[in-house]
């Protein structure tokens, strides 16, 4: 009996030892499989939405081309005949303002001229050579302010290039001699001939400007005209082919929309690790469950064991009460201890805790 409880002893550590290296076993286990879950989702969420993302881009691209082909399609031939008049007109006008713009710069420049002949005027009266010099060196400044004019049609000869290339017909005060009446009177003839020369370029200077503004305005009507045809055109066009075109984008959402949760029922498919690491902590507690067998209900792994009979002392016990029938009250008491040690040797499951 006492080599019995000695090896039975044994056998609890040796069982003792293996639920404990099952239960740290289980445990680095349950940890990879959680990581794994983990990455596994990650990966495939990161990977699920680059994949919405192009299939987004692509559809978008498709989309945009039919809907510039329906627009080509359904395009009115009198749209680019008008378009190419409003080019036409738009660069007539142009040329008008570039003629204002320079028209404005000589009447300027003329009237500043006309202002520096009358000094010129008063002081050849008054024979005062140096004012006289100092105002025909201004009025030549001035001269060479003058600008060329653009063609353009309706525009009438402004004289500005004869002052530009042959000047205002003027000379020093020395070459005249204002000190003298003859040299004052030809001076006062030359300052009287430019006068006349720069009344007229002015003159005509302001009738091209009032031209120019009256060209531009009518321009304007004309491309403002053609603009609303344009316009009107365009937008008939366009609501035509609006039901069509939203049909289109309606579509295009929905097969979007479908791609979409295709690709997330994917990516559901990588939380089967995640649902099985959970079910195996749940059985964990779960009586009755496959998992319960290892692990008990407190949380604790357990490991079962078989106790099954030997050959011991008990079988030998038991013999020596049969044989010992004039023993009265002690072979009685012997033949209970052995039937009680043969009750202890039956095979049974035992949960043993680690």
């Amino acid at each position: 009996m006492p080599r019995s409880d000695k090896g039975s002893a044994g056998k609890l550590e040796t069982f003792a030892v293996s639920t404990s290296s099952i239960s740290s076993t289980l445990t680095i286990n349950n940890a990879l499989i959680s990581k794994l879950a983990a990455a596994s989702a990650a990966n495939a969420q990161s990977m699920a939405n680059y994949r919405l993302q192009l299939i987004g881009n692509d559809l978008t691209a498709q989309l945009n081309k039919k809907i510039a082909a329906l627009q080509a399609q359904a395009e009115d031939p009198n749209i680019p005949v008008y378009q190419q008049q409003e080019q036409q007109l738009t660069q007539q006008q142009t040329t008008y303002q570039n003629a204002e713009a320079a028209l404005s710069e000589n009447g300027t420049a003329l009237s500043q001229i006309s202002l520096q002949l009358g000094n010129l005027a008063v002081a050849a009266q008054a024979g005062d050579s140096t004012s006289f010099d100092q105002a025909l060196a201004s009025a030549q400044n001035d001269v060479s302010l003058l600008q060329t004019v653009p063609f353009a049609p309706g525009l009438q000869p402004d004289g500005v290039a004869g002052i530009q290339y042959n000047g205002l017909g003027i000379q020093s005060s020395a070459s005249y001699d204002l000190s003298t009446p003859a040299g004052q009177a030809q001076a006062l003839s030359d300052i009287q001939a430019a006068q006349n020369a720069v009344q007229a370029s002015s003159s005509t200077t302001s009738l091209n400007q009032q031209i120019t503004a009256s060209v531009q305005q009518a321009l304007q009507t004309q491309i403002s005209g053609i603009s609303t045809q344009i316009s009107n055109l365009q937008n008939s066009e366009l609501s035509a082919a609006s039901a069509t075109i939203a049909n289109l984008q309606q579509q295009t959402q929905e097969e979007y929309h479908i791609i979409q949760l295709d690709v997330g029922d994917e990516t559901n498919a990588t939380s089967i690790l995640t649902s099985v690491q959970t079910l195996a902590n749940e059985s964990a507690v779960q009586p009755g469950t496959t998992m319960s067998i290892l692990v008990g209900n407190n949380g604790v792994p357990t490991l079962f064991s078989a106790n099954l009979p030997t050959p011991t002392s008990g079988s030998s016990s038991t013999a020596g009460s049969g044989s010992s029938g004039t023993s009265g009250s002690g072979s009685s008491a012997s033949g209970s201890s052995g039937s009680s040690a043969g009750n202890g040797s039956t095979g049974q499951i035992i949960s043993t805790s680690a």
